[in-house]
């Protein structure tokens, strides 16, 4: 008998020209529609992941992120694939990245065929000091529209 690896399903996407991920289990829905129909449903927490980690503003679809009690909007410039990660075949990100006010969002690395992504954690986008809240989360550079 042989034991499988733990393994996570993982929403791939495209942002700020890399791939990232985060677990598919936290991707409530994703919405194509305009940034107004976002801003209308009383979403206030708004990331545009391309402006956010690389200076240029997406145009592509927004994701509904959410784990216990904290959610937010994620605007990526397009989705990839879900794909089954073995917990494994991550790589934790360096301490050299750890500490950068932007990086430290990233918790590792991974493969998925022939592509490398960055695996991000949501809750971690925030501002140049990383607050640890009651509910866990730290969103001080969000859009609050």
């Amino acid at each position: 008998m042989t034991s499988m690896a733990a393994s996570v399903p993982l929403l791939v996407f495209e942002a700020a020209d890399c791939l990232m991920a985060i677990p598919a289990v936290e991707v409530a829905h994703l919405e194509n529609g305009p940034d107004s129909y976002i801003q209308k449903k009383g979403q206030t927490l708004l990331f545009d992941l391309g402006e956010y980690f690389g200076g240029c503003e997406s145009d592509g679809p927004w994701l509904q992120w959410t784990r216990g009690t904290c959610n937010a909007s994620l605007r990526v410039k397009r989705v990839v694939d879900v794909v089954s990660i073995a917990l494994s075949s991550l790589a934790p990100m360096p301490v050299l990245f750890g500490g950068q006010r932007r990086t430290r969002a990233f918790l590792a690395a991974g493969v998925a065929g022939q592509d490398v992504f960055l695996l991000l954690d949501p809750a971690r986008l925030g501002g140049d000091t990383l607050k640890v809240t009651t509910a866990g989360c730290d969103f001080s550079r969000a859009k609050t529209e």
